[in-house]
């Protein structure tokens, strides 16, 4: 059985990882979240997305939309009390976060995940979970617009290069 069964990622994984373009950053700026009531499809900057209910709607500084589970959530930013009149509660990056692996992808690209088939330009970030840094092909990875990256992520110094 073929390898790209198993992960329909495993091309763009497999020319990050050759390149050693991976480096390793952490999110810097809040974000506002809302918890998902029912089932219903988002529109994001990549594409469209199911998101089930329970799952959280989470809103970047620059008013972009993506959906996550309220575990990965809890791992990565912290509640505060500020809520806003349409309901977001304000999340503020947790300190001991992992963070992520990012690299840049020069091209368009498409990453399938489980809740939609997300579109990249050229200079958008491949990005897996800091967790994932020695597997070759993690269930978990996404796209964030290059200029959204750079506003929202801070890339740590001597970061680590994935030679996977």
């Amino acid at each position: 059985m073929s390898m790209s069964l198993q992960n329909p990622n495993q091309v763009l994984l497999d020319e990050a990882n050759a390149a050693g373009a991976w480096f390793h950053a952490k999110k810097t700026q809040p974000i506002w979240v809302k918890m998902i009531e029912r089932d219903q499809v988002v529109r994001t900057l990549e594409g469209e997305e199911n998101v089930k209910a329970g799952h959280c709607l989470c809103r970047g500084e620059a008013g972009d939309i993506w959906p996550q589970t309220a575990d990965q959530l809890a791992s990565r930013y912290i509640p505060t009390e500020d809520v806003d009149a349409a309901g977001w509660r304000k999340h503020t990056p947790r300190p001991d976060a992992q963070g992520v692996l990012a690299a840049v992808i020069g091209h368009p690209f498409t990453v399938v995940t489980t809740w939609g088939s997300l579109k990249g330009k050229p200079g958008d970030f491949l990005v897996k979970n800091f967790g994932d840094r020695d597997t070759l092909y993690p269930a978990d990875v996404w796209i964030v617009d290059a200029r959204l990256f750079g506003a929202t992520y801070e890339r740590l110094k001597g970061g680590i290069r994935h030679g996977a």
